[in-house]
């Protein structure tokens, strides 16, 4: 990423923002002189304000928090967090590392005390549950319409309560899609373009599994292994969220769809049985092999993040993407993702500088520094053929999902559910209960669940 790129991008946009005090103290360290973004800013009340920062030595500290610790992700984190402090010299942001088992409850307990951090990552998943109980700024002050279109619909609307006021930018998504090992379909005379329906797939993978004598050495597919759950197969089915009706929340668990899907998702463990599953799945869980790498496995659902892993786990594997085959021929194929989102926790002491941050993170260029870097998806509609991230394989592939990505947002009513149909569909998963009585009694589970409540 060239900084001054950066720079000139964040100078440009604050001249939309009035440049306020909110809680600015004597920093330590001065500024650096002759910003870009003053000499960029184009007003004279901004260049004045950022004069006077500069001459007081007067800056705004924010705190950032986030749980990313590892060597492969912290380097880049805070490499886009001293990039935002070198383009402008309003704001200082200090990078603060909290664990992933922590940070939640600590950021709900600081919002309680009227402490709160200037920035937080959250779940894209709950932005709408947090808007709703009062633990976030909404930051429709400051959102421009270019800022605001320059994301996937579906993920604005994630970002969007349900008082229509918006509080979340969107920091990275994910999708998934089917990746495959070119080499065992050429050897089995598979050509992955004329994999359409769920049908053709499975067609597809028992040409591709090798058994010596009782025992499966590769299986072409299994359905429920990698990054795909149960719920992945029947929103494909359904077009939308499988468990409830989006619109008013009332359970759908068992549906004629989803009882159809289901008895196919089970259907892939019968036909290897039992042990084959248990085997694979363990090897998944175990964090030791990957079944995909190693080619005992054709064929596996997983996320857009999966390309980094291959490219350490399996450098020379030739393998093709493609997307979640149709339920049927014509029903589209829908798939579930989520993300993650910058946010400006209740009560932050100076909201629109914590809004300059975030605007700057979820730039054109920053996002493309971040992707490039470690292999996370944008939210972003404009990336294309010229960001550094597209240019790496298989990532435009992969993006063709995010237009058909259904991002799974519980209504604030029925938050929670999963704790009680979860369990239950597990045991139509194993083989404890039929996959339609697994969902009944899911259906009756979630009903009274929603009638407690």
């Amino acid at each position: 990423m060239k900084k001054k790129m950066l720079a000139g991008l964040l100078a440009a946009a604050m001249v939309m923002t009035a440049l306020t005090g909110c809680g600015a103290k004597d920093s330590s360290t001065k500024p650096a002189a002759e910003s870009t973004a003053g000499a960029a800013a184009g007003t004279e009340q901004s260049s004045d304000a950022q004069a006077a920062a500069e001459d007081n030595g007067e800056v705004v500290e924010l705190e950032f928090w986030a749980w990313w610790s590892s060597d492969a992700r912290k380097p880049y984190v805070e490499q886009m967090v001293q990039d935002f402090n070198d383009s402008q010299s309003k704001y200082h942001v200090t990078y603060v590392d909290i664990p992933w088992g922590d940070i939640f409850t600590k950021n709900i307990a600081q919002i309680a005390a009227g402490k709160p951090c200037d920035i937080m990552a959250n779940s894209m998943e709950e932005v709408k549950f947090r808007a709703q109980e009062g633990q976030a700024e909404p930051i429709d002050a400051y959102l421009t319409d270019d800022v605001k279109n320059a994301f996937y619909e579906q993920y604005m609307d994630a970002c969007t309560g349900d008082d229509g006021s918006v509080y979340a930018l969107p920091l990275s998504v994910d999708t998934r899609v089917i990746y495959y090992n070119k080499a065992q379909f050429e050897e089995a005379g598979i050509n992955a373009d004329e994999i359409k329906t769920w049908a053709d797939l499975e067609e597809a993978a028992h040409k591709l599994d090798v058994k010596d004598g009782d025992r499966y050495s590769r299986i072409g597919f299994m359905p429920t292994l990698g990054n795909g759950g149960v719920d992945t197969w029947l929103i494909n089915a359904n077009k939308k969220p499988c468990w409830f009706d989006p619109e008013t929340g009332e359970p759908t668990v068992n549906s004629d769809v989803n009882k159809e899907a289901f008895a196919w998702v089970r259907s892939w463990i019968e036909y290897y049985g039992q042990s084959t599953y248990d085997e694979f799945s363990a090897a998944f869980s175990s964090g030791m092999t990957d079944p995909f790498a190693s080619g005992a496995m054709s064929m596996l659902v997983q996320t857009s993040a999966y390309t980094s892993s291959l490219a350490q786990t399996a450098p020379d594997l030739d393998y093709g993407i493609m997307l979640l085959p149709e339920f049927k021929e014509g029903n589209g194929n829908t798939v579930n993702g989520g993300g993650f989102v910058l946010e400006i926790p209740k009560g932050a002491k100076c909201p629109e500088g914590s809004y300059e941050f975030i605007k700057f993170v979820t730039s054109y260029d920053t996002q493309d520094f971040l992707c490039s870097s470690l292999g996370d998806f944008s939210a972003r509609n404009d990336f294309d053929e010229n960001t550094e991230f597209f240019k790496k394989p298989h990532v435009a592939e992969i993006a063709e999902a995010l237009e058909q990505t259904s991002t799974v947002i519980t209504p604030n009513e029925i938050k929670g559910y999963q704790d009680v149909v979860n369990p239950l569909v597990e045991e139509g998963t194993l083989g404890i209960k039929s996959t339609d009585a697994a969902l009944d009694n899911a259906q009756k589970a979630f009903e009274d669940f929603k009638a407690s409540n």
